[in-house]
């Protein structure tokens, strides 16, 4: 029997920086919506709500998500790349 394929130092650190920003995207979603859930809307003559900062507020906490995201994507598929690889599957050789 074989040994397990273990990663290189490349790979582990790949994969310690993605687990790390995984850390941090969740404090900052939890962040977002503690800002989002204290938000106070202004009334303002005329208009129901200050629809700019509610607005405002809004954008950029979705935009900031989306940032986040790809950034998460990339690094997850940085860590996909150099993981340990079945040496057996990689010869073109299987056997059923």
């Amino acid at each position: 029997m074989e040994g397990k394929a273990n990663r290189s130092l490349g790979g582990k650190l790949a994969l310690w920086v993605f687990y790390a920003f995984c850390g941090y995207f969740v404090w900052a979603m939890a962040r977002y919506v503690w800002v989002m859930s204290n938000l106070q809307s202004v009334p303002v003559p005329g208009m129901e709500s200050d629809l700019g900062s509610t607005a405002g507020k809004w954008l950029g906490a979705l935009l900031g998500f989306i940032v986040l995201s790809l950034v998460g994507v990339i690094l997850g598929g940085i860590a996909w790349y150099t993981r340990p690889r079945d040496i057996r599957r990689e010869g073109g050789s299987e056997s059923c």
